[in-house]
């Protein structure tokens, strides 16, 4: 096996996650840890064993392949930096804060034959693995109707993006995977109480073949709230996307659909060393995280402008 080298920039919250489960990836080492906060860095690097990289540059030029966990607002910068010296990029959601940079970051990919995969994590919750199966097979007739709620008390966590790009977006971009289709359109109520960014938003988006989508995201619920609901012609399915359980109700049964609790980061890291190899093909996509963005920014034009607007992808 080909062992790959990856180094991590931004050890936040999900950074420290990157460097944990990569720590236990066969094939896989961590050849350097990066942050701005150089204590953050140093704790991190100390606990596993790993290097501190004194700059960007030198984390990026020590490895094969980066991780990206920084704020939003410094993907793009970080990101066409590693494509340019030569280096495969995983990013976290959202890919930019612009979906003009992701453009931006899809091209140079292309130029140079990289990867650029996006880490729209919940692509890899077994939980939907299940329900997007249940679906694709026909399990619930034609689907009608894609319902997700996505709330927890979270305003603190995150300065630099609002709601809709840290929490909507993942069921935005599952939406458009299960109905197999970019939305016609979009239309949102969107606003603040306590934070400078948006904290509460609901979208609705109008999909190919009459399936609709009603997305709610907020940061102002105390309880944490993770489901999604799929109406069919023949039955419906809910998916707790926490403890990765499907309860499908048809006219005629009922059952769960559940096997052994796994994390979907640990998935997710799999199929970017294993797409770096070249012997998997990456589930999340620098496009994919594109037309997400891009359906998030639609839907906070709509809100501001108070009424449903088009939506169209450049790639």
């Amino acid at each position: 096996m080909e062992t790959i080298k990856v180094s991590v920039i931004g050890v936040g919250f999900w950074g420290r996650n990157h460097v944990r489960v990569l720590s236990g990836l066969k094939g896989v080492v961590v050849e350097a840890v990066y942050d701005m906060n150089v204590e953050a860095a140093k704790s991190i690097a100390e606990k596993y064993g790993y290097k501190v990289a004194d700059s960007l540059r030198g984390a990026i030029e020590r490895s094969d392949a980066v991780a990206v966990c920084t704020p939003t607002s410094t993907h793009f910068e970080i990101a066409l930096k590693a494509l340019e010296m030569g280096r495969h990029v995983l990013v976290e959601k959202p890919i930019t804060a612009k979906s003009s940079e992701a453009l931006t970051l899809i091209k140079k990919a292309e130029e140079e034959g990289l990867l650029l995969m996006v880490g729209h994590i919940e692509r890899y919750n077994p939980g939907f693995r299940r329900l997007y199966d249940l679906v694709g097979s026909g399990g619930l007739g034609d689907l009608m109707s894609i319902r997700a709620k996505r709330v927890s008390d979270g305003a603190s966590r995150v300065s630099d993006i609002g709601v809709a790009l840290d929490l909507a977006i993942h069921d935005v971009d599952l939406a458009m995977l299960l109905a197999g289709s970019p939305p016609l359109s979009v239309y949102s109520r969107a606003g603040s109480k306590v934070s400078r960014h948006e904290d509460y938003i609901y979208i609705m988006m109008e999909l190919e073949k009459g399936v609709q989508g009603y997305i709610e995201s907020s940061w102002l619920t105390k309880r944490k709230v993770r489901v999604m609901e799929v109406t069919g012609t023949e039955g419906v399915a809910e998916l707790n996307y926490l403890s990765q359980e499907v309860s499908v109700k048809l006219s005629d049964k009922e059952f769960k659909l559940f096997d052994q609790w796994v994390e979907p980061l640990k998935l997710e890291l799999e199929n970017f060393v294993n797409s770096v190899r070249g012997v998997e093909r990456p589930a999340a996509t620098g496009v994919d995280g594109y037309r997400a963005l891009k359906c998030v920014e639609m839907a906070l034009e709509a809100s501001r402008m108070g009424r449903p607007v088009r939506v169209e992808f450049e790639v």
